[in-house]
């Protein structure tokens, strides 16, 4: 009797014990997910030469955009800035560099990174 007592405390303190670590696991994973999002499609009008000394609009969709740690919003003004930019510098301090990530169809894949933040989309092209 004293034998079986003895191992259904051990049962019983495992299983107390593996639901404690299942639930740090899953609380952990969700704090380190909750800093990234998925945001919408975000059309952006850009400014081109028109071959006589003027220029004209060009609407441009970027797609498949995500961020992780930074806003949806914050990311929208990046890459208006990266798009708009005629220096050929990369705003804010980021670091761009070629995606490897699934896009849509005639996009290229296009991932910027600072410490903290990263940014990828698809533009059109490629």
């Amino acid at each position: 009797m004293k034998a079986a007592r003895k191992w259904r405390g051990l049962a019983a303190l495992g299983s107390a014990l593996a639901v404690a670590a299942a639930m740090a696991a899953l609380t952990s994973g969700a704090s380190a997910a909750g800093t990234s999002h998925s945001c919408a499609n975000k059309p952006e009008t850009l400014q081109i030469e028109d071959g006589m000394g003027g220029t004209k609009p060009f609407k441009l969709i970027v797609k498949a955009i995500s961020t992780s740690g930074v806003s949806c919003t914050a990311a929208y003004k990046f890459i208006g800035l990266v798009l708009n930019d005629k220096t050929g510098k990369t705003p804010e301090k980021y670091k761009c560099a070629a995606g490897h990530f699934k896009v849509p169809l005639g996009t290229f894949a296009r991932v910027c990174t600072k410490s903290g933040a990263r940014i990828q989309y698809a533009q059109q092209g490629g």
